[in-house]
Formats: structure tokens, sequence, C-alpha cells
């Protein structure tokens, strides 16, 4: 079967299994693939040839390097792209490897999305991964699914890093939290060790149902507490208070936020679930990660896709947060 590709021409370095996942770019591929190696041509990113070059840096007579460096250079579209300088114990992950390891994870399952941002530094992709859950089956019958992500970088900003990765379906909600006492993700340094710690973590991670399991349990807790609207705007005006004063037109960007939560709260996905607890974290989450000002840039949409992928730092702590904060009102 020949996959019926749709490309807008913006981005060359990403692709989505039948709909764009977290923004409106990007290759779309209509065929299910379970290649790790067809994934990564759909997206771009194979036969990159990531490999160190000499940094040719001039420097006083007598100078030395206190730490050998080596600049990390990729083929990327038939020419050769300098993605950063990392030190003498850097070891490159190609993105055949990283993508082969998120593979052996869950063999033949179905891979989502692929991509790089960043100008080619960091590299990531998901899989369907087979344990859903659907809560309230009988009514609002609320689905959420989860994938296997992967990431790397090939300028020494991350390691190979990923985890499972919940995402409401109504609304592509990505839900990705911490909980306490249970693993979600893991992160290996580029060392030289870092092939041995892959084969460690795929052992452990080729079952991953632990930690849907327990975010399942959470879930359902949450559907069953009641949250008001002046419980869920306290929770808001908890994590943004209110500023003092209008300076740079604080309160002003603050209303406005103040409004994106509104709209996520009384917003047709959450009609079913709104006066929950459920209702209430999908509602931060969703207006964190759907209502945030993408402008159209390169930034502005790679930030957007880093969010809605699960692996930036910022949003996943503010879902922790919110998590934390309506549990607290139980």
């Amino acid at each position: 079967m020949t996959d019926n590709i749709v490309n807008d021409g913006t981005r060359d370095l990403f692709a989505s299994f039948r709909e764009p996942a977290w923004h409106r770019l990007g290759t779309v591929f209509q065929s299910v693939v379970t290649s790790s190696q067809k994934m990564l041509d759909l997206a771009g990113l194979s036969g990159w040839n990531v490999h160190e070059a000499d940094l040719d840096v001039p420097t006083s007579p007598g100078a030395e390097f206190v730490t050998p460096q080596k600049a990390i250079v990729a083929t990327i579209g038939g020419s050769d792209r300098v993605l950063g300088v990392t030190g003498e114990r850097y070891t490159i992950v190609q993105n055949e490897e990283a993508f082969a390891f998120l593979q052996s994870l869950h063999d033949g399952a179905r891979w989502e999305t692929a991509g790089a941002i960043k100008g080619g530094r960091v590299v990531f992709g998901s899989m369907a991964f087979s344990r859903d859950f659907v809560l309230d089956p009988s009514g609002v019958a609320d689905k959420v699914e989860s994938y296997l992500l992967v990431y790397t970088s090939h300028d020494g900003s991350t390691g190979l890093a990923g985890g499972v990765t919940p995402v409401r379906v109504v609304c592509q909600n990505t839900l990705n939290a911490a909980i306490p006492g249970v693993k979600q993700r893991f992160n290996l340094r580029h060392t030289a060790k870092v092939e041995e710690r892959m084969a460690v973590e795929a052992a452990l991670w080729r079952n991953a149902n632990t930690y849907m399991d327990a975010f399942e349990a959470e879930a359902q807790a949450l559907m069953a507490q009641t949250v008001t609207n002046d419980q869920f705007f306290g929770i808001v005006n908890g994590l943004f208070p209110e500023p003092d004063d209008n300076k740079k037109g604080a309160r002003t960007k603050w209303e406005n936020r103040r409004g994106l939560f509104a709209q996520a709260w009384n917003g047709e996905p959450n009609a079913g679930i709104r006066g929950t607890g459920w209702g209430a974290f999908n509602a931060l989450t969703e207006a964190n990660q759907w209502g945030r000002n993408v402008q159209n840039t390169d930034n502005g949409a790679e930030n957007f896709a880093a969010a809605g992928a699960g692996f930036d730092g910022p949003t996943n702590t503010f879902r922790t947060a919110a998590l934390t904060a309506v549990k607290s009102l139980a």
C-alpha cells in the first residue's frame, strides 16, 4: 500500500500518523508503520551520519584546551550541518540507534510521530503503547491512550531520554505528570556506557504498564472528585497569582491567561467531565498546552510541538503542579 503523503512544505523534519498530532505542520502518512527505519525515512531523519569533527579554534601560542572539544556534524538534506560542540567523553547516538531502542521497548507497535527541532539538534519519536483506559465507560466514555516517547540531542543539551506519555483522545491533551514512587521516564547520558544502559532500560521498559496503572488510578480518583467553579479558579489564581499592577502589561496578560483557563474549563472537550477533579486537571493542562501564544516563527512552532510531544521541561513541571493542586482539594 502506498502512503498518501501530505506536506505543506513548512517543516520537512516531522511526520505523524493520519493527522498532525500537536501542530498543523509536517508530513502526514496514512499507512500503519511498525518499522523504525521507515519512520525515520518519512520524517527525514535517516542517514544523517552524525559524526565528530576537529574543532578549529585559533589560540594563542602555547595555549591548550583544558578539556578537548569536538564539533558534532550531521548530514541533513545533503549538506553538512554543525549541531553542537562537545567534550571528548561525549558518545554519539545515531537517530537509527535511538529509534531502534524505542522500538525494542514495544516491538511491533505502531509509530505515531517523529521529528526534529532546533535545527536538528533535538530528535524525537513516539509509538502507540497498548495500555489505554476509558473513564466512565457508560457515560462520557473519556478515553486516554498511551505512547512511548524517545528523544535525544546531538549537541549535548539532553541525553537519550523518554518514557510513557498519556494523551486524552478528545482533545489530544498530553497528560504526563510525575506520580510519586512510580517510574515514568528514563534519561541516559551520552557517555561511553550509553549502549550498555540502553540494554538495561529496554529490559525494564519492555512491559511498561506500571506508570499507566498508577495514572489510571489517579484519573479514576479525580473523576470521582467534585470541583466547583470557585475551586477551579482558586487553583488558577494559586498557580498564577494576580499581579499588583499593570506594569509592562502584567495585569492584561494575567487576565488573558485567566480567560484561556476559563475557556478550557467551560469548553466542549470538557463538557462531560467539568465539575470533577479530572475535568479541572484537563482544563489546566489543556489551556497550558493549547492556549500558549504560538507566533509564526520556528521557535514558536517548535516549542508548541515540544509541549505536545511531552518533553518540554517547564510544561511537564506545570502538569505535575496542576495535578498536585487539584488533588489537594480532595
